[in-house]
C-alpha cells in the first residue's frame, strides 16, 4: 500500500514533496478524514433547496424582489421623484404621471379588497363658488380622483352629495378637512392654490 501511494504521489508532480516528511498511508488516513468531515456540510447546503447548476430553487417570501441569480434584489420598485412630471408650479404632477403610464395604481391596498373595491367611473367636473368673489371657482375633477379612489371614500363620510351641504371652507381644509384629508399628505400640497382655483376652466360653466 506504501508503496503503491508512494508511487502515484510522486508521478503527480507537486503531491510527491509531501511524501518526503510523511508516509503513504498517514497521507492517505488524513485524506480521507477530511472528505469524512465535510460530508455534513454538503449535506446540509442540499437541505436547503434544490441544487440547480451554480443557485438554488428555494421558497421565496412573496415580499421581496430577486434577480435572476435567485439573490435578494434591494434595488426600489417605485419611480424616483426627479424622473416624474411636474405642473406650472413645480409640483409633481400624479395625474399626469399616471396617464404616461410611469405610475400603476393599485386598486386596493389588499390582494382581498381588489375584487370588492369596485367603483363607478365618473368624469364629470364640479364647480364649487367660493363666497369671496374675488377667488377663481374651484373646479373639482371626478376623472382625476376617480382612477385613485372608491366613490364610498369621500361619499357621503367626507362630502355629502348634495350642493353646499358638506359645509367646506379653507380654514377647515387647512386643518386637515375635506380636501386637506389627502392633500398636504399625500397629494399635491394646499399651498398650490390655482391647481384647484382655476377660474379659466370655470368660464364654461358660467
Amino acid at each position: 500500500m506504501d508503496d503503491f501511494l508512494n508511487v502515484f504521489l510522486t508521478r503527480r508532480g507537486y503531491f510527491g514533496y509531501l511524501v518526503d516528511d510523511m508516509s503513504a498511508s498517514r497521507l492517505a488516513y488524513i485524506l480521507i478524514l477530511l472528505a469524512i468531515l465535510s460530508f455534513p456540510f454538503l449535506s446540509a447546503a442540499e437541505s436547503r433547496g434544490e441544487w440547480k447548476g451554480n443557485r438554488y430553487e428555494e421558497r421565496r417570501h412573496p415580499q421581496l424582489k430577486y434577480d435572476e441569480y435567485g439573490q435578494v434584489d434591494p434595488s426600489p420598485d417605485v419611480v424616483p421623484l426627479e424622473y416624474l412630471p411636474r405642473d406650472n408650479f413645480g409640483f409633481v404632477d400624479w395625474s399626469k404621471a399616471m396617464r404616461q403610464g410611469l405610475i400603476q395604481p393599485r386598486s386596493s391596498i389588499s390582494p382581498e379588497g381588489a375584487k370588492e373595491e369596485q367603483t363607478v367611473l365618473y368624469n364629470e367636473d364640479v364647480v364649487l363658488r367660493p363666497s369671496k368673489v374675488f377667488m377663481p371657482d374651484v373646479i373639482f375633477p371626478h376623472d382625476a380622483h376617480n382612477q385613485w379612489l372608491n366613490c364610498g371614500n369621500c361619499h357621503p363620510g367626507i362630502f355629502r352629495m348634495k350642493k353646499k351641504a358638506s359645509g367646506i371652507t379653507m380654514v377647515r381644509i387647512w386643518k386637515g378637512e375635506f380636501c386637506g384629508r389627502c392633500h398636504d399628505k399625500v397629494a399635491f400640497p394646499l399651498r398650490n392654490c390655482f391647481r384647484c382655483h382655476a377660474g379659466e376652466r370655470a368660464m364654461k360653466f358660467r
